[in-house]
């Protein structure tokens, strides 16, 4: 039988992008908070065409009255959008840097109904939290021992637990070919193994987006998370002319992009 916090922990450990933290010897809160491109997320966002159809499979648990809790939140992509429909939200978010994103986000769109508490997840106590109607956590488990952090997040949830993670980045073949990184079973896999062991048989929505992003914004991405090198640029310019993922537009070079997120969801009302 297969232990999955055990699995968990190694998989986080030799995942390539932990592994890259780790060389560059920042925390991924220390990343995201100087991420170049997080100043313009809602551009970004709006290119990648995220959060989506996700953000409106969450809004089914929702009414106007409901308290939300929002973990990981970085910038606000799911906060801002469902502060405008709910009660409120109380975000998790370790980074001040992000915080301080979202905060002139919520400003811009006229929201006073969110509260931010800097921690990460794991050091939160539950004296500071109430009992929401949904929990959400999205792309941000970096968290050695998952079931505890699992187990937080349903004592707080009273309605809908979501959890939002990759499901296939489509990238597998640049990063295996340009950079020699190799991944395993995708990490929602895992959460859902999780959450059955616990005794909380959940349900898995896959979300594919198909879309396209300037190539100077691509290969600068990949410059600043897994250190694409010139040389590195010349051989993912020419693997993607030869997967025939560049696509020419009249304002540029674009590359075209497939991905697929993971909503993993438990509902305590009607599981």
């Amino acid at each position: 039988m297969i232990d999955w916090a055990i699995e968990w922990r190694q998989q986080r450990e030799n995942s390539p992008w932990v592994q890259k933290l780790k060389e560059k010897g920042i925390s991924n809160e220390d990343f995201w908070g100087s991420y170049k491109f997080a100043d313009t997320d809602d551009e970004y966002n709006d290119l990648i065409g995220y959060p989506g159809l996700i953000l409106d499979r969450m809004v089914r648990f929702l009414n106007s009255d409901s308290v939300v809790l929002d973990i990981g939140a970085g910038a606000g992509a799911y906060t801002v959008p469902l502060a405008k429909v709910v009660g409120s939200v109380t975000v998790i978010e370790p980074s001040k840097v992000q915080s301080s994103r979202l905060l002139k986000r919520a400003e811009k769109n006229g929201l006073e109904n969110i509260q931010i508490i800097n921690k990460l997840w794991q050091d939160v106590d539950r004296s500071e939290l109430e009992t929401y109607d949904l929990v959400n956590a999205a792309y941000c488990f970096h968290m050695p021992d998952i079931m505890p952090a699992l187990q937080k997040m349903l004592d707080v949830t009273e309605g809908a637990l979501t959890l939002v993670t990759r499901a296939d980045h489509g990238f597998k073949d640049v990063y295996e070919r340009i950079f020699e990184l190799y991944e395993e079973r995708p990490e929602y896999i895992y959460l859902y193994g999780a959450l059955l062991q616990m005794g909380y048989p959940s349900n898995i929505e896959i979300f594919p987006r198909r879309y396209q992003l300037p190539l100077d914004m691509q290969t600068e991405i990949l410059k600043s998370t897994y250190g694409l090198t010139p040389d590195m640029e010349q051989r993912l310019l020419v693997h993607l002319a030869d997967t025939q993922r560049l696509v020419n537009r009249k304002n540029g070079i674009w590359v075209q992009r497939r991905y697929k997120d993971a909503m993993i969801w438990y509902c305590k009302n009607h599981s």
